[in-house]
């Protein structure tokens, strides 16, 4: 089965010392673990500066051979170039964009700017990942899942992947997603018993996306948790790569 890596990071992390900090490095990762492509977001543009960031990881997603893919991080504070970042983005091939209100200080359902980045968004086709954490650790800026409600019912047509998510939120995220079929649900930070399950049981395989939050994350534990679900082949396959697949395509909904 192909696997695809909805959300792994690169780049400046002020928290802790990483290994993996080349181009080099993240394929070893990838090829260690048989991830065929991922999808990274830079932290240097959640932490200091998006557009050198955003730059930093288009350089090496165009250096890789297809391997690693890349979503852009756009702030609305910085008003005056926050849409022009997102067009300069799909203009240098990026996937999707990614959110961080918790860390850029703001909230996703009272912000101008954000409203005009959405609207950008949903226009140019591009999914937008919001996390709700950037990995599992209970130290850092959570998000309350719920905002995510006012964005997809205002945008309808923007594909919007909820990442982050642990079993304190897991009951949110469905609500969130029973309601509005624009939202998908990234796996990385999901341990719980039978969550994976409980994931397709409540709202199809079809929206679930496998993520790693590789290399602040292990990756195998986030791969295992699938391959190793009460759930069918298909299922398994749609999780781990086809869904991804389809949605950076363009062939979903």
């Amino acid at each position: 089965m192909t696997i695809i890596d909805i959300s792994s990071y690169f780049g400046y992390w002020p928290y802790w010392p990483i290994k993996i900090t080349t181009l080099q490095d993240m394929t070893s990762l990838m090829n260690k673990f048989e991830i065929d492509q991922t999808i990274v977001a830079s932290t240097r543009s959640i932490f200091t500066e998006c557009e050198r960031g955003n730059n930093e990881v288009v350089e090496i997603s165009n250096n890789s051979s297809g391997r690693i893919l890349s979503f852009a991080v756009i702030n609305p504070i910085i008003e005056n170039t926050a849409c022009e970042e997102l067009e300069k983005a799909i203009k240098n091939g990026m996937k999707g964009f990614r959110l961080f209100p918790q860390h850029h200080h703001y909230r996703l359902n009272d912000d101008p700017v954000l409203l005009e980045v959405l609207s950008l968004g949903q226009t140019l086709k591009m999914p937008l990942l919001v996390p709700i954490r950037l990995i599992l650790h209970w130290g850092l800026p959570q998000l309350d899942v719920n905002e995510i409600s006012f964005i997809a019912k205002n945008f309808p047509s923007l594909k919007i992947i909820i990442s982050g998510v642990n079993y304190s939120e897991l009951r949110d995220a469905i609500a969130v997603m029973r309601k509005f079929n624009n939202v998908g649900f990234e796996t990385s930070c999901l341990q719980m018993v039978d969550g994976i399950e409980t994931l397709v049981n409540k709202v199809g395989a079809e929206r679930v996306y496998m993520g790693t939050g590789m290399p602040l994350m292990y990756p195998l534990p986030c791969i295992y948790k699938i391959q190793k679900a009460q759930i069918s082949d298909r299922e398994k396959e749609l999780i781990l790569g086809k869904n991804a697949s389809n949605l950076l395509a363009g062939n979903i909904g």
